[in-house]
């Protein structure tokens, strides 16, 4: 059992060191308090009993252990004479204080004679003092060692500690402290540490101060450049000081981040220059580390793909490389990619903007190492879709250079004898032998050939030209009534779907004319019957011409080499007058597209830049 409840010993008081002289009880009761006697000598806490002469009245077994001395032969003994190491110790005052003020009082004492820590309670009681005291020695070194433990902590913190009390006036600073803010220490200590902060900063450390009183640590970076001279940055942490579930005061933690920072600001400035290089230079840049996570992605990769870096996830790099896997994954894998530093180039691949238009890419794709160990992939892209156009354009260059030194050759061939021909055939007309229709039909292949001749030598060198305003309008009107006779033949309308605003251009009439012709000319082959449509519209800077007719269509496989030199679907047809037309429109600095379903018909889209006219103020 441990510790004493004085409400079991509000009786103890006698002249013999027995507990039944103690109290006042009477001897049917004496069971009870040899009870009693049993369950104070068990008692781990000291208890003595004083007499106002300071004679020992009572002593159990603990105190007896602790005052190393027999409790027999110190009853009735004076405690002053038995000890007098006691005298001018806590103990004298306190025990004094008790009886004479007849007030409890408590106390922890050092005793030399002893070497131990002593907590003592003393009560007074009908003139008598009873006296509880135990053996702290233990607990209070244990103390100690904490204490220390905390002086230490705080003297040689690497960082400046600084305590302060509830008032804000400093109580102590360490070694750092007095390093980092070189300021007299006896000016410092007892001060209102308010007096010493920079003006600029003074609300905020008073904030962070305020808060710490509440029992909430927090903190600060602070920039106290301007103050110093010099860069300096600290980090300011206020932390609430506890003392049993009491807050007595704050300390206040200063850390010097110059260095943090000037390093940050480093680190800050490469990884700025490293992302305007990675920025200026034209091939896209994707980094994906070991989770597949976007973790570099400059800005022509956003503008080749139309994603930004934000936007990406493995399913959008999936739908970019889907055309290289029938399931759609991205090649390779992780569990695919190549060990070591092996290094993987595809040429010409098909990417997927985020609009879904098509681009050709070559990539090459190199793996990230990091201590032996590769922690992601780079790729490294770029857009060839403009390079492969050049190059087929050059290609049909070539193609167009060949038949143009083949159609000089073959319409200078043809041109003599044909001339000997279609007069040799005007000279037996004149004789009247021979049937008229024969005639006809030969005249009319004759011009035919003419035509092809006329083309050819189109190709076979530059023509000649003047350029001129040309309304479109009055053009495509012409055209119309002109072929609208053709086309009535085979049940064909022609309608005209025309903007009613000047839809000018510039350049040789006889030719745009002619272009006009052969797309109307081939949509009236094309039909049996139905309507061909014939539009014009202005758009931005450009006019735009629609020929749609309802034919048979052509095949999508076929759609790509329309334009290019002997290709047709016509039975009788050469493929020389599209190739013509697409050249024209080409040089006029417009483009043609076109678009076909087979069995619905086929939409030739002509865009030709506008004439502006430009106007001077006189």
């Amino acid at each position: 059992m441990r510790g004493v409840n004085m409400k079991n010993i509000d009786k103890i008081s006698g002249e013999k060191n027995n507990i039944f002289s103690l109290v006042d009880f009477s001897d049917d009761l004496s069971d009870v308090m040899t009870s009693f006697t049993v369950i104070f000598d068990n008692l781990s806490d000291a208890v003595i009993c004083l007499n106002n002469k300071w004679d020992f009245t009572y002593i159990n077994s603990a105190a007896e252990s602790i005052l190393q001395k027999n409790r027999e032969s110190l009853i009735y003994k004076d405690i002053w004479m038995e000890f007098p190491s006691f005298v001018r110790t806590l103990l004298y005052e306190g025990y004094h204080d008790a009886l004479m003020k007849n007030r409890p009082v408590e106390f922890d004492e050092y005793l030399a004679e002893y070497d131990s820590w002593w907590h003592i309670q003393a009560y007074p009681k009908n003139g008598s003092l009873i006296i509880i005291f135990q053996d702290i020695t233990e607990k209070h070194v244990a103390m100690e060692v904490v204490e220390e433990s905390y002086r230490t902590l705080f003297h040689k913190h690497p960082d400046a500690v600084c305590s302060a009390d509830l008032d804000g006036n400093l109580l102590a600073i360490n070694s750092a402290f007095k390093k980092l803010f070189p300021i007299d220490e006896k000016l410092l200590l007892g001060s209102d540490f308010r007096k010493f902060l920079p003006r600029g900063k003074k609300n905020v450390m008073e904030d962070l101060f305020d808060k710490a009183k509440t029992g909430k640590p927090n903190a600060i970076e602070l920039n106290l450049t301007l103050e110093a001279g010099t860069p300096f940055y600290i980090l300011l942490t206020a932390i609430p000081i506890i003392v049993q579930s009491n807050i007595i005061g704050v300390y206040g933690i200063v850390k010097d981040i110059t260095n943090q920072r000037y390093n940050m600001e480093k680190y800050n400035e490469v990884s700025h220059m490293n992302k305007l290089i990675l920025d200026s230079v034209d091939e896209g840049i994707l980094g994906i580390d070991e989770q597949n996570n976007v973790v570099m992605w400059n800005d022509s990769a956003k503008n080749m793909t139309g994603y930004s870096k934000e936007e990406l996830n493995i399913k959008h790099l999936n739908e970019m490389f889907h055309q290289n896997r029938d399931d759609k994954s991205i090649y390779p894998s992780e569990g695919e990619f190549p060990s070591g530093e092996s290094v993987i180039r595809e040429s010409e691949v098909t990417f997927f903007r985020k609009d879904d238009k098509p681009i050709i890419m070559d990539y090459v794709m190199t793996p990230m190492i990091y201590s032996n160990r590769t922690v992601g992939r780079v790729y490294t892209f770029r857009d060839i879709t403009e390079k492969k156009k050049s190059e087929e354009i050059l290609y049909q260059s070539e193609k167009l250079s060949a038949v143009g030194q083949l159609a000089a050759g073959i319409a200078h061939e043809i041109r003599n004898p044909l001339t000997s021909l279609k007069g040799f055939l005007q000279l037996i007309e004149k004789t009247g032998e021979g049937k008229k229709e024969y005639f006809d039909i030969m005249k009319s292949e004759f011009g035919r050939i003419e035509q092809i001749l006329n083309e050819l030598l189109i190709l076979s060198k530059p023509q000649t030209t003047k350029n001129e305003i040309c309304d479109l309008d009055g053009l495509l009107g012409h055209i119309v009534t002109l072929l609208n006779t053709q086309a009535i033949i085979k049940n064909i309308y022609i309608t005209k779907d025309i903007m009613n605003t000047p839809l000018e251009i510039e350049g040789v009439s006889n030719q745009i004319k002619q272009v006009f012709i052969n797309f109307i000319k081939n949509a009236i082959e094309a039909m049996d019957q139905g309507e061909i449509t014939v539009k014009a519209r202005k758009e931005d800077n450009f006019v735009v011409i629609e020929v749609i007719d309802e034919g048979c269509g052509i095949p999508k496989s076929l759609l790509s080499k329309v334009g290019e030199p002997f290709f047709t679907t016509k039975e009788k047809g050469t493929g020389l007058g599209l190739m013509v037309s697409y050249q024209i429109i080409e040089d006029h600095g417009g483009d043609i597209n076109v678009k076909s379903e087979e069995g619905e018909g086929t939409t030739f889209t002509i865009r030709l830049p506008a004439y502006e006219k430009v106007y001077i103020k006189q």
